[in-house]
């Protein structure tokens, strides 16, 4: 189940929110598996300028008897851009993102289109009993950059995206910054 609606829009700005509900019903232990339920809240500001805008998304994600192949993850997959993937695991997740993004009228060699973002994640992944969420187990925090690229030539329904993003917590067996590369449908 998928729902979603625009809390306001107009020309420069946009707000929505989400709701996400999956899982399955085990008739023959008589319950359910891998729930998940989600809640985000987003905004885009387009500013007074066209090439340049604020995007933040805000969301937190539920989850109930989880099986061995399906994992509630944060990491740079998932969102948190400084973090390897899976580094906090959990039955819990939340996360924050604040971009800057800018848009450029920069078309090299007319084959496609620039643009580029700062950003930050803050996010966390925890169990709600007693179990180990990773190595590290606070709030998690990153600050970073990337470049997006659209192709102009062919039609394609993604956009790459080449980030550099720096952690700011975490234990020692994270590098000091983390390189990206996506190929996402959105900027």
């Amino acid at each position: 189940m998928d729902f979603e609606d625009a809390l306001h829009a107009s020309e420069t700005n946009y707000a929505s929110y989400s709701l996400s509900q999956s899982g399955t019903y085990r008739l023959d232990e008589d319950r359910v598996e891998n729930l998940l339920g989600t809640v985000s809240v987003q905004y885009f500001h387009g500013g007074s300028e066209r090439w340049n805008s604020w995007y933040t998304n805000l969301a937190f994600t539920a989850a109930h008897n989880l099986t061995a192949d399906q994992q509630l993850l944060i990491g740079g997959e998932n969102g948190l851009r400084g973090y390897p993937s899976e580094y906090q695991q959990g039955n819990r997740r939340v996360l924050w993102t604040l971009e800057r993004r800018y848009f450029p009228d920069w078309h090299p060699f007319k084959l496609f289109r620039v643009g580029g973002v700062l950003f930050t994640d803050v996010g966390r992944a925890w169990f709600t009993d007693d179990r180990n969420s990773g190595p590290y187990e606070g709030v998690l925090k990153d600050v970073g950059f990337g470049v997006r690229l659209a192709s102009s030539r062919i039609e394609v329904q993604r956009m790459l995206h080449l980030d550099f993003a720096f952690p700011l917590d975490g234990d020692d067996s994270i590098d000091d910054f983390q390189v990206l590369l996506r190929g996402r449908s959105e900027f």
